[in-house]
């Protein structure tokens, strides 16, 4: 495997470090940009400040004695000074010109380049104290050996500091691998294997010795949340062998009521031969004993009904029960995912936020420009990924956290479907609401809400998809409690028939589709928890049941709760 495809799959197995690296070098980087142009500045500077020291130097030195010499009128001592003046750093050019028109130079004008000028008046003190001009002094200085130095600087401090700041960042990206990024592939690994039936091995983290922190509370709370789904797991069988031993029992005393109905019959046959010359009286207890056997022929019908319904209700504990505790282990990780996630998007904003302040000083500044769009990338990113947390969250019904109380749902729907009415605009679908004219309910509104919202938002996204119009019937009545397996609960029951005329459902997704992510808009941002979340309000907070029934056109949904929650 090539250095490039080790770097590739290393990036794509540790996102999260790259990241970090990344940020780390944007940051290293600025700083050394930052301190780079300071030490610059303070190093031009001082060349400068050096240069002033050594034009004060020719001031207090040299001026006086190029005066007394153009006074003595000695050319060649002027010549010889200023052969001498042109030794000193970073001076390029010297010129006098004397009142009787005498001209002396040195060195070579420059022309181009950045250069410094200096002009002196050269004056001489009689005998009488007064001051006669005797000529002018030009000075230029080029500052191309100080630019030349600074550039030298320059590439030496920024190699520094590349090699120092990659070297640093490699560290901190390793540590961070080892402390934090393997045992998060660990954990994600083990969750991705844990299953209902798997739920023996419990999860370890390689690490050199215990210690109390952030993953050790994750680890902790998976193991926990294993225990406690494999504490359920071995009630549900426990629950499932009692049943099947009463299931038995049944059966056994249906069979000997057979036998004692075939019994009774064949004694009743005997007797009624016997009695036959009885006449009118015989036929009478005859007519009595045919009630009789009909009326436990009836009975047996009746329990035949209740072992029916009582392997419905089975059925819908035990799916209950697995819909809930998967719900709760994704919501537990999404708990825990969510501060990480959290201090990344903080992290990102502030980088955009500093990387826009600088835009604004320097437009022209194409680090800045990236560091800009890369931020702003990272946050979209770790918002998508925040808000699949939140939805994840929702996935586990807390009743504490609902209000219960009375309220018509008649009003209650209307009031539904004013509050979806600006995302319905796109498609504008008609709703039909059948049902009483009131109908109060002591239940959870805030469950209905929500129920109500994913199945029209559902018909919606998917079943009138590239379409306007469409149509959706719901149907509310209340119906007789006998007619439900739990009726114990409420007296009355509340039965929801939901219909549209969309698409539909893809075919074998009626027993699927109250799984959690089971959705055929992912690509869109879908996130398939929707009619899960329904699921777990209907089953659990409401006490009741939902059905995906078969439809020629569009979904058919029949919701049944109580109308009066314990």
């Amino acid at each position: 495997m090539s250095l490039f495809a080790r770097f590739k799959l290393f990036c794509q197995q540790n996102p999260l470090g790259i990241r970090l690296l990344t940020a780390i070098l944007i940051c290293s980087s600025a700083i050394t940009l930052v301190a780079t142009g300071t030490q610059l500045w303070i190093d031009y500077r001082y060349e400068v400040s050096a240069i002033d020291e050594r034009l004060r130097q020719i001031e207090n030195s040299s001026l006086k004695s190029l005066s007394n010499s153009l006074w003595e009128i000695s050319p060649a001592q002027v010549q010889v000074q200023l052969d001498g003046l042109i030794q000193l750093p970073d001076v390029r050019y010297l010129s006098i010109s004397s009142q009787y028109g005498d001209a002396y130079a040195a060195g070579k004008k420059p022309i181009h380049g950045p250069l410094l000028h200096r002009y002196y008046e050269l004056t001489h003190t009689n005998h009488k104290g007064e001051e006669v001009p005797v000529g002018d002094l030009t000075l230029i200085i080029s500052l191309d050996d100080v630019y030349r130095r600074l550039g030298d600087k320059v590439l030496l401090i920024l190699a520094s500091q590349g090699i120092k700041t990659f070297l640093v960042s490699v560290f901190i990206l390793s540590i961070f691998h080892h402390l934090v990024t393997r045992h998060l592939s660990t954990m994600a690994g083990y969750a991705r294997r844990l299953k209902l039936d798997q739920l023996e091995s419990s999860l370890i983290l390689s690490r050199s010795e215990r210690r109390d922190d952030e993953l050790s509370d994750v680890v902790s709370a998976m193991n926990s949340m294993r225990e406690s789904i494999q504490t359920d797991v071995r009630k549900r069988e426990e629950a499932e062998r009692s049943l099947a031993q009463m299931n038995q029992q049944l059966e056994q005393l249906n069979s000997d009521l057979e036998s004692r109905v075939e019994q009774r019959t064949r004694q009743l046959a005997e007797r009624g031969r016997e009695l036959e010359s009885r006449g009118l009286l015989l036929e009478e207890r005859s007519r009595q004993l045919e009630e009789r056997t009909l009326e436990l022929e009836m009975r047996n019908h009746d329990l035949e009904d209740a072992l029916i319904r009582l392997k419905s209700a089975q059925q819908q504990l035990v799916e209950s029960e697995k819909m809930a505790a998967l719900g709760e282990l994704v919501a537990g990780v999404a708990h825990e995912i969510n501060t990480p996630i959290g201090i990344g998007f903080t992290s990102a904003t502030f980088l955009a936020d500093q990387a826009r302040q600088a835009t604004q000083k320097n437009p022209e500044d194409r680090f800045a420009s990236l560091t800009l769009e890369s931020s702003e990338l990272i946050g979209q990113h770790l918002e998508r990924a925040a808000q699949l947390v939140r939805a994840f969250k929702q996935v586990s019904v807390d009743q504490s956290s609902e209000q219960r109380r009375k309220f018509d749902l008649i009003c209650y729907l209307d009031e539904i479907l004013l509050s979806l009415r600006p995302g319905l605009k796109t498609c504008q679908p008609e709703i039909n609401i059948s049902g009483p004219d009131s109908l109060w309910l002591d239940s959870y509104p805030g469950s209905f809400y929500q129920i109500f919202s994913n199945l029209i938002l559902n018909s919606v996204i998917h079943g009138f998809e590239h379409q306007s119009g469409g149509r959706i019937d719901i149907q509310v009545s209340l119906i007789d409690a006998t007619d439900i397996t739990s009726a114990e609960q409420s007296p009355q029951w509340l039965e929801i028939e939901y219909k549209d005329n969309g698409k539909g459902i893809p075919e074998g997704w009626e027993t699927r589709l109250f799984e959690p992510f089971i959705t055929s808009k992912r690509n869109q941002g879908c996130s398939g928890l929707g009619m899960h979340i329904s699921y777990n309000l209907v089953h659990q907070l409401l006490q009741g049941s939902i059905q995906c029934q078969p439809s020629e056109q569009g979904v058919f949904f029949r919701i049944k709760v109580p109308a009066c929650c314990e």
